[in-house]
């Protein structure tokens, strides 16, 4: 673990993890030394996305899917942590926040006189893992399920309704079901477990014992840091943050290239000049140990500048790229009138209560129009009452005579009768 401090920012609170000790400290503070600054957003969507054409596109696809989901209202900001190349595609693991809020986070890192080195959570599961290992992160109530095998990523997400061991047996249960559901071929009776938020490790042992015990998964601690607790001296916390962080490759920050250029430069240029001056005015000995050093540092540097520029000239590339792609406003204009005749989420919402009657209720009517060359549909979720699955029948019957494919999908839901679909026009000659 580095020296530097790791201030950890939840819906709990801000956190401060520094020489040995956890303190909750006041949002926004002014900080007297480096920091790793670790952010569980609150609003985040976090996932996994398959992006078509160059990975350097993948964060404006990622945006126009967010934003065209509905899933963050206004502009919002991606942050790539990881990404799998496929023949004409890539995988990538994001997470999308809304600008405002990352905003907030540049001026206040912007007002330090040290460097602040940003992570979001999600990009912790950047860190080496091996393939077909499960490995989950627990912030609070929530937990982050993610694994990668057979060269792709797999990502579920779920929130339990409490902090007492038995709350998690049934989220957990649900996000390996995404998990399987997604195509995970890998194992699911083991996993990898990290607390993140400074909590108690007893407390921690007794939740993964439960999970066990009712034969969830078998689940093993990955390193954890003990810390005293400052409110409480004789509290001992633990967290999985700072093993984490140092196993982060730097790539992986959500920084500037430039920024990350500065602080090797100060983490390790001016330490080493300092100890060459030393060495040269009283062992003249060590100069050519100090040489090599030297440029060891310098081709560091130099691989930095060149990756600054390769950036400069992707993100030159994509902008000509989208220019050169625009679409006429006439024949935008046709495309999206085509489009709303058969995708009316107005219409389609009253075909939907019409065909559940009394005994479905309706819990989320979804429309996503998709990629190419996946096309549009609409996700409905809902619960039958009284889990008949003759009422569910009649429900599928009757939108498939308005003109709907049906396509079954994981509930978000883990109540008894929840179901979920995928719904499709169906083709002109087949209905």
């Amino acid at each position: 673990m580095t020296s530097e401090q790791i201030i950890f920012v939840s819906s709990r609170g801000w956190f401060q993890l520094a020489q040995g000790k956890v303190s909750e400290i006041q949002p926004w503070p002014t900080l007297q030394a480096p920091a790793y600054v670790v952010a569980d957003f609150a609003d985040a969507q976090v996932g996994v996305q398959y992006c078509k054409g160059k990975a350097a596109y993948a964060a404006a696809q990622i945006e126009k899917v967010v934003r065209a989901e509905g899933l963050i209202d206004g502009a919002v900001q991606v942050f790539i942590h990881k990404q799998m190349g496929h023949t004409d595609s890539n995988q990538t693991l994001y997470t999308a926040v809304p600008l405002p809020q990352w905003q907030e986070f540049q001026s206040w890192m912007a007002r330090q006189r040290d460097h602040c080195l940003f992570i979001p959570l999600a990009g912790l599961l950047a860190t080496k893992c091996p393939d077909g290992e499960i490995r989950v992160f627990r912030s609070g109530s929530q937990l982050h399920v993610f694994g990668q095998h057979e060269g792709r990523m797999h990502y579920a997400a779920a929130v339990a309704l409490g902090t007492d061991p038995s709350d998690f047996v049934m989220p957990l249960k649900v996000a390996l079901t995404q998990l399987k559901a997604d195509g995970w071929k890998g194992r699911v009776d083991a996993c990898a477990w990290a607390m993140v938020h400074p909590g108690d490790p007893v407390q921690e042992q007794a939740l993964l014992d439960g999970l066990a015990e009712t034969g969830v998964a078998q689940a093993r601690l990955l390193p954890h840091a003990s810390f005293d607790d400052a409110a409480q001296a004789s509290s001992v916390l633990a967290s999985a943050l700072p093993a984490l962080v140092a196993a982060l490759p730097t790539r992986a920050w959500a920084v500037p290239a430039l920024q990350r250029l500065a602080w090797f430069s100060e983490r390790h240029v001016l330490p080493m000049a300092a100890m060459v001056a030393v060495v040269a005015a009283g062992l003249g000995v060590f100069a050519f140990f100090a040489d090599r050093t030297v440029d060891a540092e310098r081709s560091t540097v130099a691989a930095l500048q060149n990756e600054v520029e390769e950036l400069r000239h992707r993100v030159g590339a994509a902008q000509e790229e989208r220019q050169a792609e625009a679409e006429a406003p006439e024949l935008a204009f046709a495309r999206q009138m085509g489009f709303a005749m058969v995708h009316d989420p107005v219409r389609m919402l009253a075909t939907v209560r019409q065909a559940a009657g009394t005994q479905i209720r309706i819990q989320r009517v979804q429309l996503s129009k998709g990629m190419a060359p996946e096309p549009a549909r609409f996700r409905v979720d809902g619960v039958v009452a009284d889990g008949s699955s003759q009422a569910l029948s009649h429900f599928l019957a009757a939108l498939r005579t308005a003109g709907w494919q049906a396509e079954s999908t994981a509930p978000g839901d883990s109540a008894p009768g929840a179901f979920a679909y995928h719904f499709r026009a169906a083709p002109a000659g087949g209905r």
